[in-house]
């Protein structure tokens, strides 16, 4: 079995005396999609939020690629180049086209015009009428 894309061991995350983070194990291959469901409050946010940095962990390792991105002081600024995430309350620029706003990212952290590749997910998604609207 090939080595896994994303394996979280014994994750741990306690706001205060609030423990919402017991020991989560997962282990994501290589191609491989993953839902979290549970319910309002039940840590999905706060698991996501520590797979990709945002938040640290009190204990437990969040390996990516075989190396432990929730190691203290890892250096995020590479692989925040390669994972995004969508917030439950997005913002969008008001003052930016649709497309302007999507292709924000791509520019300012890879400096590329990622042009092509944006009109065709607006086009997937059925949202090619909407690429130069405001929000």
């Amino acid at each position: 079995m090939p080595e896994p894309r994303l394996d979280l061991r014994r994750v741990t995350k306690s706001f205060g005396d609030v423990q919402v983070l017991r020991g989560i194990d997962m282990t994501i291959q290589p191609g491989e999609m993953v839902c979290l469901i549970g319910a309002s409050g039940s840590g999905k946010s706060t698991l996501l939020r520590c797979m990709n940095g945002l938040e640290p962990v009190d204990e437990g390792a969040v390996l990516l690629d075989g190396t432990d991105i929730a190691e203290p002081g890892f250096d995020l600024g590479p692989i925040r180049q390669r994972i995004g995430i969508v917030f439950q309350s997005f913002n969008l620029f008001p003052h930016m086209t649709a497309y302007d706003n999507v292709a924000l990212a791509p520019r300012r952290v890879l400096g590329e015009d990622a042009r092509e590749r944006i009109e065709a997910l607006f086009a997937r998604f059925g949202l090619a009428d909407h690429i130069q609207k405001y929000p």
